[in-house]
């Protein structure tokens, strides 16, 4: 199966590169692309994996999410801290 996720908080291809990197290595997953001009990543896996899991995997820098309104009210959200 695969899925897309916005992805915020990569400013840089070596951000995107990590999160590609973080994401290959989590059990289950046969297959994960980073695109930085869109924020998103394609994820194939096995069987579905919670958004909870992948968001641990890379860390607190950069944030998942399942739709491009939800990303946009993150960064807004992040702007105002």
């Amino acid at each position: 199966m695969k899925h897309t996720y916005k992805v915020t908080g990569m400013t840089c291809m070596g951000c995107s590169s990590f999160v590609e990197r973080a994401l290959n290595d989590l059990e289950g997953v046969t297959k994960a692309a980073v695109d930085l001009e869109k924020a998103e990543a394609q994820i194939e896996m096995t069987e579905h994996i919670p958004i909870e899991t992948l968001q641990k995997e890379i860390g607190t820098h950069y944030h998942l999410h399942t739709s491009t309104e939800e990303a946009q009210q993150h960064k807004e959200a992040s702007k105002k801290k």
